[in-house]
């Protein structure tokens, strides 16, 4: 028979702020309410065991985790507010009182939470369910939990939750049975099929496996994303890809003027304004070189064109025409996915898959700046551009002019060459395409600044007063 759902309790310790008092309840309600949907743990009143932490003055880590083991919890999550009047530093803390983690961390996030806008208590309470999911869901992603070998009869082993599959069997060691940390050891594999192992004659009652949380944590991942984009965005309209297709080539052709000024300067948003300047020269500098060379130098002239010259105007009319699109829908996406991400109002034309698949298609990285991913949307773009031009030139080989027949003719392009840049850039191209169709929108809210895993410069003093530059990893395990 399968025993009670394990006890999970939760806490908000520290709120230095008449805000954080307010957001507080809100966290610990959001928590019962994600815990509750994943039905694998049993939520205790977070309100009533704050109340005899704080009553008890029990808000240390080894005071918090005596208090969590005698209550009889297996998992005991604090969280802690850092109020810093814009933003919000929230601190999610996991201890796993059973085994394997014997009252050790099993999961910790810090979270930036940027509070820069209007909101009211709806918008507290949204923000609120999504850190509480995104939480959980993380916590779920790694967390164990053990599964015993609850009786044995008729020759098969029954355990305490209906779980299928292969798994570790594990037993506690005899000499430290009753002591803290307790050791145990791997004694085999065991076939389970709903909780119920056959013919296993090793096994004992007490043994014990552990389980996983995968698939729940991808759903309550997927929930809570889902959750939030239905609010924020409106449903996907074909009519939407349609004002794309129509707006594209215009707002390409006037990209170098209105995307630093109606959208990045308009948004505030002065990172992306910089990002825009650095990377954007060199292809306006192709652009308007080419364009005004050939015009300037070859148009309706009895002269040899080179490579070169052709191979520039051609990616200029590009860049003008279709190219430049990526860098407008970055300046004007971008700030209304942040303002989707806080919570303020409904955000139109975004969120669109279909959208998003047309203008990775015309421009590189239009697809992923459209979803907020200005990483992908650079490397894209780049990629996108640089293939192309030199695509171009392949194709497009010198034109000499043949002064006794009056006539252009055109030199051979080398073929193996040719047609490796082209298939490379098509590659690039459909890969850009499928992954900004099937990539999330960038609209979950809060930045993520310490988890399990991270990586930070750092700077050492050595023994002559100098410096000692490098990169530091830690991993909290």
């Amino acid at each position: 028979m399968a025993l009670e759902a394990p006890l999970a309790g939760f806490a908000v310790i520290g709120a230095n702020s008449p805000r954080s008092l307010v957001l507080a309840p809100l966290l610990e309600q959001s928590i019962v309410r994600v815990i509750d949907t994943t039905a694998i743990f049993k939520p205790v009143n977070p309100s009533l065991l704050r109340e005899e932490l704080l009553k008890y003055g029990c808000t240390d880590e080894d005071c918090l985790i005596r208090f969590a083991r005698d209550a009889g919890l297996s998992v005991m999550i604090r969280a802690d507010f850092d109020d810093q009047s814009d933003y919000c530093i929230l601190t999610f803390t996991a201890y796993g009182l059973d085994l394997p983690y014997q009252n050790r961390i099993a999961c910790r996030t810090v979270t930036r939470i940027p509070l820069r806008g209007r909101y009211t208590a709806d918008e507290y309470t949204r923000m609120m369910d999504e850190q509480a999911g995104l939480f959980f869901s993380q916590f779920l992603y790694g967390f164990q939990a053990p599964a015993y070998c609850s009786a044995l009869t008729g020759g098969k082993a029954i355990w305490s939750r209906p779980v299928s599959g292969w798994f570790d069997v594990y037993r506690l060691r005899e000499d430290t049975a009753a002591a803290s940390p307790r050791s145990f050891v791997k004694i085999g594999r065991v076939r389970l099929s709903a909780g119920v192992a056959e013919g296993e004659a090793k096994i004992e009652k007490g043994d014990f496996i552990l389980i996983r949380f995968v698939e729940a944590a991808r759903l309550l991942e997927s929930l809570t994303y889902g959750k939030k984009r239905e609010m924020v965005f409106r449903p996907p309209s074909l009519s939407e890809t349609a004002y794309a297709a129509l707006l594209a080539g215009p707002a390409s052709a006037v990209m170098p003027l209105a995307a630093p000024i109606a959208g990045y300067y308009r948004s505030n948003d002065w990172a992306g304004a910089a990002l825009w300047l650095f990377n954007t020269a060199p292809y306006l500098y192709l652009e308007i070189s080419g364009l005004a060379d050939y015009f300037s130098n070859y148009y309706k002239k009895k002269r040899t064109v080179p490579a070169d010259a052709r191979g520039r105007f051609v990616f200029g009319w590009y860049f003008m025409c279709a190219g430049g699109a990526s860098l407008m829908v970055d300046s004007f996406a971008y700030g209304m996915i942040k303002k989707a991400a806080d919570y303020q109002g409904v955000q139109p034309f975004l969120g669109n898959p279909v959208t998003a698949g047309f203008l990775a298609l015309i421009a590189g990285g239009a697809g992923h700046f459209y979803r907020g991913l200005r990483a992908w949307g650079y490397l894209y773009f780049h990629a996108d551009n640089m293939l192309l031009y030199f695509t171009i030139r392949e194709f497009t080989p010198t034109r000499r002019f043949n002064i006794l027949t009056q006539r252009f003719e055109a030199a051979q392009i080398v073929k193996p060459r040719a047609y490796s840049l082209l298939a490379a850039f098509l590659a690039v191209k459909t890969g850009e395409v499928i992954h900004a169709v099937l990539a999330r929108d960038a609209l979950m809210g809060g930045t993520t600044i310490e988890q399990g895993f991270s990586i930070e410069p750092v700077c050492f003093g050595d023994a002559t007063a100098g410096q000692v530059w490098g990169i530091q990893a830690a991993w909290r395990f």
